[in-house]
């Protein structure tokens, strides 16, 4: 897919604050390699950004002029801020690279990708919210990936504006497709029940926003969320991925929160289902559980009547392992209760089963505990599975761990 990469010009020095640095030097050199052969394909285009012109036509007469790099394009940054917000509706070809709060928000006002060179100078809000890479080699192969993602691992339509999809196979002790796979899950376990091996949380991540970025299932969310563990803490990795998320498409929260920025909140802990119950228990018992704990934060109230008045209650919701889809019924239920349009579930892992779709009569204020709810009908849902997926994240785990 086509790229339009805007660059900060710190990326074509070779020192900081007068530093001779020999590894900044190597690193510099490495990058434009790389840069080289990235706009050497059509699919993509690399423009180095700064708001002093002497500069920029200083670089320009270096590099293309003596230096042959012929493909490489210097635009002011006020320039480059125009022509992205004429073109914003074409998000998903713009990435954002630089390690200045600048770069971070024109990629949030254009809802673009971020991404941050940790061999530059990184400011605290870039520092913060962009997505990292260490080397010139990891930069080349992301960008790679953004070029190349087009596959979700499972995928499913509920029912009509309703979808959940999985970005891996949770069954790494027996469907791992490469030994890659099979450490990648078994590492993703430890982070999720364990808080470890944050490196995996990051190729999920990564590999989602490739995603994100390349489709327009995304475009129109407005709220992010997720659900709460049983112990109605929230993940602190999968919080971080709703987060970053969200800042990315630009997407507010409301101010002076009692509740917490987390669109659901568990009043009360729940037996884990895993633990307490047989398979087809599970697969069984719908969103009774969820009910009796779950409901909508209150501090989102008068957001939700806005975005619903004018059509826009657009959510995405996600949680770390989907097997049955219990929480997600529940929240589906809920979230329709309240008007939602349009409804996207992203579990980071699945474990292979069909989506157990149930739905309920709900009566009472779900933004609080107590509401009742009655079952109306239920249905069965397969999923879609896309091994090429599998690939893909394989490669990214290839790129962050090199």
């Amino acid at each position: 897919m086509e790229k339009i990469l805007f660059c900060n010009l710190d990326l074509l020095k070779r020192t900081f604050d007068g530093n001779d640095n020999p590894i900044l030097h190597r690193t510099r050199n490495q990058f434009l390699n790389y840069a080289q052969e990235l706009c050497s394909d059509e699919e993509n285009h690399i423009y180095f950004i700064s708001r002093d012109q002497k500069l920029l036509d200083s670089a320009e007469d270096y590099f293309v002029k003596k230096q042959g790099y012929s493909n490489f394009k210097f635009r002011l940054r006020e320039r480059a801020r125009d022509f992205v917000m004429q073109h914003r509706h074409h998000n998903n070809l713009f990435v954002f690279i630089g390690g200045k709060e600048v770069d971070f928000h024109m990629a949030v006002h254009t809802r673009s990708l971020f991404i941050v060179p940790t061999w530059i100078p990184m400011e605290e809000k870039a520092e913060f919210y962009g997505v990292h890479v260490d080397t010139p080699e990891q930069l080349f192969k992301f960008i790679r990936t953004l070029n190349n993602h087009e596959n979700w691992y499972a995928q499913v339509k509920i029912e009509p504006n309703v979808t959940a999809l999985s970005l891996m196979d949770g069954r790494y002790k027996y469907k791992a497709k490469t030994e890659n796979e099979r450490d990648m899950v078994e590492h993703f376990e430890q982070l999720l029940k364990l808080g470890q091996s944050r490196n995996y949380y990051d190729i999920l991540l990564y590999h989602f926003l490739a995603g994100m970025t390349n489709s327009n299932l995304f475009d129109d969310i407005e709220l992010f969320g997720m659900i709460p563990s049983s112990d109605c803490s929230l993940n602190s990795d999968i919080f971080g991925f709703m987060r970053q998320t969200r800042i990315i498409k630009g997407k507010h929260i409301p101010r002076n929160l009692t509740y917490g920025e987390n669109l659901l909140l568990r009043k009360l802990p729940k037996q884990k289902a895993h633990l307490s119950y047989s398979t087809d228990q599970r697969a069984a018992m719908g969103a009774k559980e969820e009910f009796r704990t779950l409901c909508i934060n209150p501090d989102f109230k008068n957001k939700i009547n806005t975005l619903r008045k004018s059509g826009k209650f657009n959510v995405c919701i996600f949680d770390d392992y989907m097997t049955h889809g219990n929480s997600f019924n529940a929240v589906r239920n809920l979230l329709k209760q309240l008007g939602a349009n349009q409804i996207i579930f992203v579990s980071l892992g699945n474990f292979g089963k069909p989506f157990q779709k149930k739905d309920y009569a709900i009566n009472g204020d779900v933004y609080d505990i107590g509401y009742t709810y009655s079952p109306i009908n239920s249905s069965i849902k397969s999923l879609i599975y896309n091994d090429m997926a599998k690939d893909e994240i394989s490669e990214l785990y290839d790129i962050f761990n090199s």
